[in-house]
């Protein structure tokens, strides 16, 4: 992909100066710690929160955006062959309830959005975000692309389990939408590692 110039906009807030990468739809003053989603060209305001990095790693720490996806999920039906047990809603037999997708919001491929939105979504390992006055730029995706993400990882979990999936119905209705900084360490290799839970994205 290409670089693009960065715009400065103003921050509503503190009239700090807002980095704003082409196709950004939220933007970060981490002179204030103020967020804002950029919607019909207007800055409206969007709590944002921030990941602890708990795993130590090599390269600059650089922090990317996820959109948390709180959601209330119900299998309708699941035609499969052998065993299934769920644990995605908290039980073994259950086919409904929350769940908190982590939906990464930046350019990166197919096979690491499925690896990382899994393993976040179903380790949930971020319990308690906390604010923090940092650059966080490279925020390419809507609400409504998070949405279709989160279906994917959806699916990619039910895809992962021990029986095979002929047929699933379900449905996903959104309760609300919020905003996560992830940790990540850039690597020599231009590969991006998280610091939550340490998976390498391309």
């Amino acid at each position: 992909m290409e670089d693009f110039k960065l715009i400065a906009v103003k921050c509503r807030t503190c009239d700090s100066g807002l980095t704003v990468e082409m196709n950004d739809s939220i933007v970060y003053c981490s002179s204030c710690g103020n967020g804002w989603e950029i919607v019909n060209d207007e800055l409206v305001p969007v709590d944002i929160n921030f990941a602890k990095p708990l795993v130590q790693g090599q390269g600059e720490l650089v922090y990317k955006g996820f959109w948390l996806v709180d959601a209330y999920v119900k299998i309708l039906s699941r035609d499969s062959s052998g065993g299934w047990i769920s644990s995605l809603f908290g039980g073994s037999n259950k086919t409904e309830g929350d769940v908190l997708f982590y939906v990464p919001a930046f350019w990166m491929q197919i096979e690491s959005v499925k690896q990382i939105g899994v393993n976040f979504t179903t380790k949930n390992p971020v319990a308690s975000p906390q604010k923090y006055n940092v650059k966080m730029t490279g925020f390419n995706f809507s609400k409504e692309d998070a949405k279709k993400i989160a279906e994917f990882i959806f699916l990619s979990i039910e895809a992962e389990k021990s029986d095979t999936v002929r047929n699933i119905q379900y449905d996903i209705k959104v309760k609300q939408y919020k905003v996560l900084g992830v940790p990540f360490y850039k690597q020599p290799n231009g590969k991006l590692r998280d610091a939550v839970l340490g998976i390498e994205v391309v």
